[in-house]
C-alpha cells in the first residue's frame, strides 16, 4: 500500500496564481486525510467488515477521487477493499480504470515538483460530513436490520416449535390409533383362533364327537343352499335337524352358540331379499328364534343381537333394539350395518346427537352404503344444520343417482331456505325417477306458486290430484290448486276447487289448516260476488279460528261495503285486527276509514299515519289522510298531504279539486282557481258541474 505522501500539497493554483500553502493549512489538510481514513475504517468495522452499504460508499468515493485526479488516493481505497476479498471483481475493473487515467494524466507532466494541486478544503469538508451522515445512517439501518433479523428468527423460532409439537402430537395420535387396530386385530384373530381351537379340540376328543359336528355344518350347509333356492321348507327342515343333533359334550356351548348364531344370519339375509311378507315374517321369526338360541350361550354374539335389535325396530320396539344395536357394536365395531341401524334407532329415540354420531361412523366404514348418508342428512336437519343437511342429501343422490328420498329432501331444505328454483329441480328429479309420487308432484307446484309460475304449478298440482286413489280426497291439494287457478284468473275453476277443498276439510285434524281452507273458500266468493255465502264462510271461519287476522279485515271491509255500511260491525272487526297486530297495514288502513265514515277524524288521522308509517308509497292512504286533515279543519296539513300526494301522482284530479276546496277554506282563492284551471285545461269535463259552481263561489 502507498504510504501518505503530502509534499505535493506544498502549493496550488487558486485564481490562476500559484501559492504556497502555509504550515498551518498543511496541517488542516493532513487532518482531513487522516479523519477521511478513520472514518472509512469506521464504517468497515461497524458494517461487519463485509457490508454491501459500506463497500458501495467506499466505491463511491473511489470514484470522486478518480473526478479530482486524485488517483493514489483512490488505488489506497481500492486496495483496502480488495485486501478484505482479493476477488471483488468490480474494485479489480476499478483499478485497471484507475491506473489507465492515472497513466493518461501524467503523460505531459516533466515532474511531479511541477504538479500544480488545487485543494478545496471547503469541499473536502463538506465531503467528510457527507461521509459521515452516510456511515451514521448505515449504522443506523444495520440495527434495524439486525433487530428485525432477530424478530424474525425468533418467530420462525416459535413457529417451528409449533410445528413440531402439532407433529409430535400428530405422531402419537397415529401410533395410538395403530396400536389400537392392532390391537383390535389381535384380539379378533385371538377370538377366532380360540373358536378353531375349541372347534379342533372337541373334534379330537373323540370320534363320534367329529362326527357329530361334522353332521351338523353339513346339516347348516344343506339349509343354506336350500334358502339360496328358495326352498324355505327343506331350509327350515335342515337347520332344525341340525339344532337337534349340536353337541352335548364339554365345550359344546361356544360351538353351538357359533352355529346357532350362523343360522340366525342366514334366515336374516334371506328374509331381507324375500318376495312377500308373509315369507319374510316367517325367516324373520325363524332367524330371531336361533339368534335368541345364540345369545343364551354367548351373550356378546354381534350377529344375534343385532338380528334381535332388527327384529325389535320392525315392531316399533326402539328401546330393546337400542339395546341390542348397542351390544353388537360393542363386539364388532368394524360393521357399518350395525351403526346404520343403531343410528335409526337412537333417531326414532330422538337422541339425535347420538344417532349423528353413528350415522356418522357407518358412512366411514362404508363411503358407498347411500342409506347411512341419508339418515345423516335427517339427522343434521333434526339438529336444525340445514347447510350439512342439504350436502348429505346431495351426496346420497351422488352415490345412488335413483335415490328418491335424498331429492325429496334436498327439496324440502331448499325450500325452507327459499331457494324455490333448487327446490323446483329437486322434485322433478324425484318425480323422474317416481313418476307416482303424490308428494313430489304437491311440493314442486308449492315451489312453483312462491315463483308465481301458476301455470306450472297448477300443472304439478293437477298431477298430484291424478294419483289419488279413487274415492279419496285431498281438501290440501283442491285447496292448493284453487289458489293458483284464482292467481290465473280462472275464477269458476278455482271456486270449483275452493269448494271441494271446503267440503273435504273435515277430516283434517289441524284446525288452522281447516280455517285456511274456509277463508279460501270465502275469499274467492267474496271476489265473484257471492257476498252472503262470502259472510256465511268467513263467519265459519272465525268459528275455527277466532285469530284469524285475514278474516276480521275481509269481514269487516264486507260491512263497510253493504248498503247501508254497518261501520260498527265492522269497526270491531278492524280493532281486533289491531289488536292481535298493530303494524297491519290493512288494519290500520281499514280502521282510519272506518273511523273517517263515523266522523271520528282523530282516530282517523292517528290509524292513516300509522299505516303510511308502514308503507309510505300508498297514495291512497295519503289522500284518505288529506281527507281527514280537511275535515277536522287541519287546512294547512291537508294541503300539505295533498301537494305530497300530488308529487306522487301528478295525474290525481279528484286531489287538485279537493285541494282547491282546502284554498278557499285558507282565503286562497288564487291559488284555488290555478288548480281548477288545471284540470279544466288537462282533463276538460271531469267533475264539470262541481268545478263550475267553486269558480262561481271564487267569482
Amino acid at each position: 500500500m502507498s504510504s501518505l505522501d503530502f509534499n505535493h500539497l506544498d502549493s496550488f493554483n487558486q485564481g490562476g496564481l500559484k501559492t504556497r500553502l502555509t504550515k498551518k493549512q498543511k496541517i488542516v489538510i493532513a487532518a482531513a486525510a487522516v479523519l477521511v481514513i478513520a472514518l472509512a475504517v469506521l464504517l468497515c468495522v461497524k458494517g461487519c467488515g463485509g457490508s454491501s452499504g459500506a463497500r458501495d460508499n467506499t466505491l463511491s468515493l473511489v470514484r470522486m477521487y478518480m473526478e479530482r485526479g486524485e488517483y493514489d488516493r483512490a488505488l489506497d481505497k481500492l486496495e483496502e477493499l480488495l485486501m478484505k476479498n482479493a476477488g471483488d471483481k468490480e474494485a479489480l475493473d476499478l483499478m485497471d480504470a484507475v491506473i489507465a487515467e492515472k497513466n493518461r494524466a501524467s503523460s505531459g507532466e516533466t515532474s511531479s515538483s511541477n504538479v500544480k494541486v488545487e485543494v478545496d478544503t471547503d469541499g473536502l469538508t463538506q465531503v467528510i460530513e457527507s461521509m459521515k451522515s452516510g456511515i451514521e445512517r448505515n449504522n443506523r439501518a444495520a440495527e434495524q436490520n439486525s433487530r428485525a433479523m432477530a424478530d424474525l428468527l425468533s418467530q420462525q423460532k416459535a413457529q417451528a416449535e409449533m410445528e413440531k409439537t402439532r407433529l409430535e402430537e400428530q405422531k402419537k395420535q397415529q401410533k395410538l390409533a395403530e396400536e389400537q387396530r392392532k390391537k383390535d386385530e389381535a384380539e379378533k384373530k385371538a377370538a377366532e383362533e380360540k373358536r378353531k381351537a375349541e372347534e379342533e379340540a372337541l373334534k379330537k376328543k373323540n370320534a363320534q364327537l367329529n362326527k357329530e359336528i361334522s353332521f351338523v355344518n353339513d346339516e347348516i350347509q344343506q339349509g343354506k343352499a336350500a334358502l339360496q333356492a328358495g326352498s324355505i321348507d327343506k331350509a327350515l327342515s335342515h337347520f332344525e335337524t341340525a339344532r337337534n343333533n349340536l353337541p352335548v359334550s364339554d365345550g359344546e356351548p361356544a360351538f353351538s352358540a357359533g352355529k346357532y348364531s350362523e343360522m340366525a344370519q342366514a334366515l336374516h339375509n334371506s328374509a331381507q331379499n324375500a318376495a312377500s311378507g308373509e315369507v319374510r315374517n316367517r325367516l324373520e321369526e325363524a332367524a330371531v328364534s336361533y339368534a335368541q338360541n345364540a345369545i343364551s350361550l354367548n351373550p356378546k354374539d354381534a350377529a344375534s343381537n343385532y338380528i334381535i335389535g332388527a327384529d325389535a325396530m320392525s315392531r316399533k320396539d326402539y328401546k330393546k333394539a337400542l339395546d341390542s344395536f348397542m351390544q353388537a357394536v360393542s363386539t364388532d365395531s368394524k360393521n357399518y350395518l350395525y351403526y346404520y341401524d343403531l343410528g335409526r334407532a337412537q333417531y326414532m329415540l330422538k337422541k339425535f346427537t347420538e344417532a349423528k354420531y353413528s350415522f356418522n361412523t357407518a358412512c366411514q366404514l362404508n363411503p358407498s352404503f347411500a342409506p347411512s348418508r341419508y339418515n345423516l342428512g335427517l339427522t343434521n336437519n333434526k339438529l336444525n344444520d340445514a347447510k350439512s343437511a342439504l350436502a348429505d342429501f346431495r351426496k346420497a343422490h351422488d352415490i345412488d343417482p335413483l335415490h328418491e328420498k335424498a331429492y325429496m329432501e334436498e327439496g324440502r331444505v331448499l325450500f325452507s331456505m327459499k331457494d324455490w328454483n333448487g327446490a323446483v329441480y329437486a322434485y322433478n328429479k324425484a318425480a323422474g325417477i317416481n313418476s307416482t309420487n303424490r308428494s313430489a308432484f304437491q311440493e314442486l307446484g308449492s315451489s312453483y306458486y312462491q315463483l308465481n309460475n301458476y301455470k306450472e304449478a297448477e300443472t304439478a298440482f293437477r298431477k298430484s290430484l291424478a294419483l289419488l286413489p279413487a274415492g279419496t280426497d285431498d281438501p290440501l291439494t283442491y285447496y292448493n290448486l284453487s289458489t293458483v287457478l284464482y292467481e290465473q284468473g280462472k275464477a269458476d275453476d278455482a271456486l270449483n276447487y275452493a269448494k271441494k277443498a271446503y267440503d273435504s276439510q273435515g277430516a283434517l285434524r289441524d284446525m288452522n289448516a281447516r280455517a285456511n281452507i274456509v277463508y279460501n273458500y270465502a275469499l274467492i266468493c267474496d271476489k265473484t260476488g257471492k257476498v252472503d255465502e262470502a259472510i256465511a264462510k268467513y263467519a265459519e271461519v272465525l268459528q275455527l279460528n277466532p285469530k284469524h287476522l285475514k278474516t276480521q279485515i275481509n269481514l269487516g271491509v264486507m260491512y263497510m261495503g253493504m248498503t247501508p255500511p254497518d261501520t260498527e260491525m265492522a269497526l270491531s272487526l278492524f280493532k281486533k285486527a289491531y289488536e292481535q297486530d298493530n303494524s297491519s297495514f290493512e288494519a290500520n288502513n281499514n280502521l282510519g276509514s272506518a273511523y273517517l265514515s263515523k266522523k271520528d277524524y282523530k282516530n282517523a288521522i292517528l290509524h292513516f299515519q300509522n299505516a303510511l308509517k308502514i308503507d309510505p308509497k300508498d297514495n291512497e292512504v295519503r289522500i284518505n289522510l288529506a281527507q281527514a286533515f280537511a275535515s277536522d279543519g287541519q287546512y294547512d296539513n291537508a294541503k300539505t298531504t295533498y301537494m305530497e300526494a300530488l308529487r306522487q301522482n301528478p295525474n290525481a284530479w279528484d286531489c287538485y279539486i279537493e285541494l282547491a276546496k282546502v284554498c278557499l277554506a285558507l282565503n286562497d282563492s288564487g291559488n284555488a282557481a290555478k288548480f281548477l284551471e288545471f284540470v279544466k285545461v288537462k282533463n276538460p269535463g271531469y267533475r264539470e258541474p262541481e268545478i263550475d259552481s267553486l269558480f262561481a263561489s271564487i267569482k
